[in-house]
């Protein structure tokens, strides 16, 4: 037995940023305790797969390549199209239709490269929102760190809701005051009044979080300046955990001054986000906490993070 009974939820995940990939390369990924392969063909379109062939096993993402639009089995060439289907077999005169290299459903979120993923191979049961604030303009950024988490998801989701540990991890001279706390399908949603700590002493501001899923979350601060943090997640197993930080400023008017500090929250969120893995890698799960005042809305949380898991079937 793990730390923790969850299976890997559904939902939309990252797989990596959209242009890290070349038209015509291929690449080996480990998501959703799951070899894959993520490959660009020629027409620029990004494809996410099961890494193993259908035919008999072989690896694609060792040894093989990308022809065109299609991606090539090392070891008996056959090779796929974007959708899993068969494009064409050397030395066959009749494709096999029914072997298929399951395709995840993909789209680019804001540069990056998202993945739907459900245990039993579903259609997407949600889309992930836009982020209006950036659509708007005016931000510069993204600054963007990777961090690698031996802990699941749903205990780093628990910590927007977690109003005490503000002042205990972080060090904010006082605990988060929630204004408004919402779930509505795979939506969370929470608005909070907050003293943040800053170089020049506490600094009053607001902290709004939109949570989509597991996947993704976008984090809205208003402090010394306006802050828009997209934080991006993906299972790599069970309990270990891709997340990544993505720090947009608002600086229309490219001032110095609000670059400085905008430069100093990102190091200064990631800073933090140490202090919770510190916690999280080393920690259980309590199904049934000992609650008392001021911990936070934690059980409405774990009521809607339910609704992510479901068994194979």
């Amino acid at each position: 037995m793990g730390r923790y009974d969850f299976p890997i939820p559904y939902g939309w995940f990252y797989i990596m940023g959209a242009d890290e990939l070349a038209a015509g390369e291929i690449r080996t990924v480990r998501r959703f305790a799951q070899d894959l392969i993520a490959w660009r063909g020629e027409d620029g379109a990004l494809h996410l797969q099961d890494a193993y062939c259908p035919h008999l096993g072989a690896h694609i993402g060792v040894g093989g390549k990308v022809v065109g639009n299609t991606v090539q089995c090392p070891f008996h060439k056959w090779q796929f199209n974007g959708d899993g289907s068969v494009h064409s077999v050397p030395y066959a005169n009749k494709l096999n239709e029914r072997a298929c290299l399951y395709t995840f459903p993909t789209k680019i979120h804001y540069g990056n490269l998202m993945a739907w993923y459900h245990p039993n191979k579903i259609a997407p049961l949600f889309e992930i929102p836009a982020v209006p604030q950036l659509d708007a303009g005016g931000f510069k950024g993204p600054l963007s760190k990777t961090h690698l988490i031996k802990t699941c998801l749903q205990e780093m989701a628990e910590n927007t809701v977690d109003s005490a540990h503000f002042q205990t991890i972080h060090n904010h001279p006082g605990a988060a005051h929630y204004e408004g706390l919402s779930f509505e399908g795979p939506i969370m949603s929470m608005q909070s009044k907050q003293v943040f700590p800053s170089s020049r002493g506490p600094v009053e501001g607001t902290l709004d979080t939109y949570t989509s899923g597991y996947g993704v979350a976008v984090v809205l601060y208003k402090t010394l300046i306006e802050i828009c943090m997209i934080t991006v997640n993906c299972p790599i197993e069970s309990e270990l955990t891709e997340q990544v930080f993505q720090v947009y400023y608002k600086n229309p008017e490219n001032d110095p001054r609000v670059d400085r500090i905008g430069q100093a929250f990102y190091a200064e969120v990631n800073r933090q986000l140490t202090d919770d893995i510190v916690i999280w890698e080393n920690k259980i799960y309590r199904e049934r906490p000992f609650l008392c005042d001021g911990d936070g809305p934690i059980a409405p949380f774990r009521r809607w993070a339910k609704q992510f898991y479901v068994e194979a079937t």
